[in-house]
């Protein structure tokens, strides 16, 4: 890609977590706890939105999965560059059966950033769930147990899920 997204992200991130954001602005430097959440989380934000204003000039890797009972198939698709993930995205299916929405994963030197879902969005830090927020970016108090449970949920599905495409290009080497 002429922009590297990977690049961009971590330089981002790493901002997030300076006084100042990394730049010179006339907001001044966050003082708090909260004042740095909010920080990193509109800096998250930002990554975000560039990554995907980027990915839309390229074509996923795409995968169905069998529909289980009554249920939708799920859809994959996977944006990579020079071989690593930038972004993945699955199909979710809600209480009806019928597709929900979608969950996205993003990854930076192939380490899950942030995680999607219908109802919930959390950012990672060096690998961890550091702030778990609701679906309108505000974060969301949560005891610790449930924190590393979602943290360990997200990270199993996202490895799994990319699992399932290095299985596909095995198998089929010649469907791209």
């Amino acid at each position: 890609m002429k922009t590297n997204i990977l690049f961009l992200a971590i330089l981002l991130l790493a901002g997030a977590c300076q006084p100042g954001g990394g730049k010179e602005t006339s907001e001044p430097a966050p003082k708090t706890a909260e004042e740095y959440t909010l920080a990193i989380i509109k800096e998250v934000q930002k990554v975000i939105l560039s990554t995907d204003q980027q990915l839309r000039a390229y074509q996923p890797q795409r995968l169905e999965l069998p529909a289980e009972e009554n249920q939708q198939p799920r859809i994959l698709q996977l944006w990579t560059e020079e071989g690593n993930p930038v972004k993945l995205t699955v199909t979710e299916a809600n209480d009806g059966r019928q597709t929900a929405g979608l969950s996205a994963f993003y990854f930076a030197n192939k380490e899950l950033f942030f995680a999607t879902q219908p109802h919930a969005r959390f950012i990672f830090i060096d690998g961890k769930l550091k702030y778990w927020l609701d679906k309108d970016w505000n974060p969301l108090q949560a005891p610790e147990q449930g924190r590393r449970d979602w943290e360990q949920k997200l990270l199993e599905q996202a490895a799994e899920y990319l699992g399932l495409f290095s299985d596909g290009e095995k198998q089929a080497p010649s469907s791209q």
